[in-house]
């Protein structure tokens, strides 16, 4: 199961590279750092978080892994947010003219 974590971890980073590149290129240089660094510091969070969860359930620590489940779990979402927030996936609406006058 650890090996198939660390595929998958690696898996998940090269995509959230992909993913994020022609987005990040089109503002400025300072937001692209910006984006650049949010989502490596929300990375490795999150695989911290998920060792972290792992490693205390295979040795039966029910309080560490429900703690660790909680903290990383909400700093992982908050950072998601402010970095799709950032890139444009959420917030900023497109207005269409579907009114019909009459």
């Amino acid at each position: 199961m650890g090996t198939f974590l660390v595929f998958l971890g690696g898996i998940l980073f090269l995509a959230g590279i992909i993913f994020i590149k022609p987005r990040a290129k089109k503002d400025q240089k300072w937001k692209t750092v910006l984006n650049w660094s949010l989502y490596v510091i929300w990375y490795l969070i999150t695989v911290t978080g998920i060792s972290f969860v792992y490693i205390n359930s295979i040795v039966g620590h029910v309080k560490a892994t429900s703690t660790a489940i909680f903290l990383f779990l909400g700093l992982s979402v908050v950072l998601a947010v402010v970095l799709a927030r950032l890139l444009g996936f959420l917030g900023k609406q497109k207005r269409t003219n579907s009114s019909v006058e009459v």
